[in-house]
């Protein structure tokens, strides 16, 4: 059992990043560091959770949320395990820090989100229908302007010649009305009967009549055509907004996230901002605690050990580097010495060889007819010279 224990605890340190040789001999340390290494455990738990929560609002996909979840709890605790270790190392840096707490804080903007709409869903619900419905509106308003200035033409067209027919009727009937009344002597000449007034009013009767069925013929198949493009216009536009209304009956993620931005700004006595400001800070709280517990902590004991080895480490490197360099310095002497005896030894023993080679080349010289001084110069330096 005790060997079970000490398993889970050197888990724990090394999930915290401690390590396990120098945090197993401190002893209040390693109760410390055990701490530590649970709340960074739960917090892993909690981002995981939290993050496969989030992706579930955004997907219907059931694998994709948990995968993403436990990716982004595996970052988080690596981060903060990596702030941690930087911290009982006495190497604190304060930029990492101020990161972690900026991303804490996003991320609890970012995840608070989610869990509102979770907790204040029906509420959501009747505001994203009332946004929805909104949006229906103006979408039929849109279409409507789309498509206004052909339905207007086309209404214009249509009107001009029903007020074309209708001007043809209304004479017509102006017509019947003179030949009536002048028959039965209402009006015209007062006389009555068929006479030559009245047959003449018939004529001209007939022949407003012959022109209104001749108008009618010619406009009403117009003013058909006209109406039933009209209709198919109406028609196009009441499909439109039909499927716009089918495709938004589901209610999204930025709806959903409209309608609680509309909440806030209708909520008069601030009771739900406050709740989200809160619920934003706890969720801060619960990603930061590990890192609390490790600055409420100290861990000196372990900084001590650890900065110790390290000290160690860099001073056994530096003795090191200083006998190596010693080594190479004394190489370096003794080399340039051996071959500088021997290049004084060699001109030493050189020397008489090089006189009694001269002697030779200057006999030669004086038996010789046919050589100059310049050809017993380049022999010479040929012979005797390293380098011209």
């Amino acid at each position: 059992m005790e060997e079970k224990d000490n398993k889970v605890r050197e888990i724990l340190w090394n999930l915290a990043g401690f390590k396990k040789d120098i945090i197993k001999t401190c002893k209040v340390d390693s109760y410390h560091a055990g701490i530590i290494g649970t709340l960074l455990f739960i917090v892993g738990i909690y981002s995981a959770l939290a993050w496969t929560f989030f992706f579930l609002t955004v997907t219907s996909n059931p694998f994709m949320p948990v995968i993403a979840g436990l990716f982004m709890g595996f970052y988080i605790v690596s981060f903060d395990r990596a702030l941690i270790a930087s911290m009982s190392s006495g190497s604190t840096n304060l930029y990492s820090i101020g990161f972690r707490l900026l991303l804490a804080t996003l991320l609890g903007i970012f995840l608070a989100q989610p869990m509102i709409l979770k907790f204040y869903e029906p509420d959501i619900k009747r505001e994203a229908q009332i946004l929805v419905d909104k949006k229906n509106q103006e979408r039929k308003k849109e279409l409507e302007i789309v498509y206004k200035f052909d339905a207007d033409q086309l209404k214009q067209q249509k009107t001009d010649l029903e007020n074309i027919l209708s001007n043809k009727e209304k004479l017509l009937n102006h017509a019947e009305t003179d030949f009536k009344t002048e028959m039965d002597g209402s009006g015209g000449t007062k006389r009555w009967g068929y006479n030559i007034v009245s047959q003449q009013k018939e004529k001209i009767f007939k022949q407003h009549l012959e022109e209104y069925q001749k108008t009618a013929d010619t406009l009403q198949p117009k003013i058909a055509t006209i109406q039933e493009k009209i209709n198919e216009i109406n028609t196009k536009i009441a499909k439109e907004f039909e499927d716009f209304k089918q495709s938004n009956t589901a209610f999204g993620t930025l709806i959903q996230v409209e309608a609680l931005q509309s909440l806030l700004t209708k909520d008069k006595t601030g009771s739900l901002r406050m709740r989200y400001y809160l619920l934003v800070f706890i969720l801060a709280l619960i990603e930061l605690s590990a890192l609390i517990a490790k600055m409420l902590y100290g861990t000196r004991s372990y900084k001590s050990k650890a900065n110790f080895i390290t000290e160690e480490e860099v001073k056994s490197s530096e003795n090191d580097k200083e006998i190596i360099l010693a080594k190479l310095e004394e190489y370096k002497n003794l080399t340039l010495e051996n071959e500088l005896a021997l290049i004084r030894k060699f001109f030493t023993e050189a020397k008489e060889v090089n006189h009694s080679k001269l002697d030779e080349m200057m006999a030669e010289y004086r038996n010789g007819k046919d050589k100059t001084n310049k050809d017993l110069w380049e022999q010479f330096t040929k012979k005797c010279f390293i380098k011209e």
